[in-house]
């Protein structure tokens, strides 16, 4: 009897504490961050493109589109563009030269940012450094998914970008938060995106029932519909961006997800292909 009772109190101790921290959340009030960024027709459209050639396509499409470029960093501390998914072609090349020269040291890691840039450059012909994207397209905003974690990749790309008119036309995105809050600290006017712990936490705290307690410090919530086969959100972490004023991006890959976002009224689309998600937009 005693070991019930001791339950029974220990839950209701629970309840009491998720009780008063999702009563202590939704007491709390947000500010909606005004940024220049956001100025334009809406809803702003983001295509992912890695290629000066594929920017310009997007942008003579849709002179208004949002540039999504993944920031990758040379061993010689170059920020430059590529999808992660490339890298194994230049790795394998490495690897091929390496095998058939086994006395001359070719192979200096198994990362990209193990090389140098122009050794990158040298391979990925088409592929753009950092701040060409800022010279060659001087009124487009970006979004910057910094992709590799190396060391000072902070200061990295806030100097590669300085002197760009980078300030209110850059929307900071990575995976890991602690990139972010690096930039962040060196970049205060840029806008911060979703990291990929973020989506985790808000899903947990949601389960918790304590979701408006949970804490967020981007300016924009950006989130592909799944990860690792997962719900990455739901309709309740949706509300709950909503209740706090930020914007919501959602990556779309195919027009079944577009409908979705449609149905949530998402502020932006980011999808990979341009003519697609005009096509569907205007459907």
């Amino acid at each position: 009897m005693r070991v019930l009772l001791a339950t029974i109190a220990s839950l209701a101790l629970v309840g009491f504490i998720i009780l008063m921290t999702r009563i202590w959340g939704m007491g709390q009030t947000f500010q909606e961050y005004k940024s220049p960024f956001f100025d334009g027709q809406t809803p702003y459209v983001s295509v992912k493109t890695h290629t000066l050639a594929k920017m310009a396509e997007a942008v003579d499409a849709r002179p208004d589109v949002i540039i999504w470029a993944d920031v990758r960093v040379s061993k010689d501390r170059v920020p430059f563009i590529l999808p992660p998914q490339r890298d194994i072609e230049f790795l394998n090349a490495k690897l091929a030269e390496q095998e058939a020269n086994p006395t001359v040291k070719i192979m200096q890691g198994n990362k990209i940012s193990d090389y140098s840039w122009e050794q990158i450059n040298e391979f990925y012909k088409s592929t753009p450094a950092l701040k060409e994207l800022y010279e060659k397209f001087p009124k487009t905003r970006f979004i910057l998914n910094v992709v590799d974690n190396v060391a000072e990749v902070d200061a990295i790309v806030s100097e590669a970008l300085q002197g760009l008119n980078s300030e209110h036309r850059t929307l900071a995105q990575s995976d890991t938060n602690l990139i972010l809050s690096a930039i962040k600290s060196l970049q205060p006017t840029w806008l911060y995106g979703t990291g990929r712990p973020d989506l985790m936490r808000l899903m947990s705290f949601d389960a918790l029932w304590v979701l408006p307690s949970t804490q967020f410090k981007g300016d924009v919530f950006v989130a592909p519909f799944k990860i690792l086969g997962r719900p990455a959100f739901n309709d309740n972490v949706i509300a709950e961006m909503r209740r706090r004023h930020k914007k919501i991006f959602l990556i779309v890959e195919n027009e079944e997800e577009f409908k979705r976002a449609k149905a949530y009224n998402a502020d932006g689309y980011i999808s990979t292909d341009i003519t697609q998600i005009t096509s569907w937009l205007a459907q």
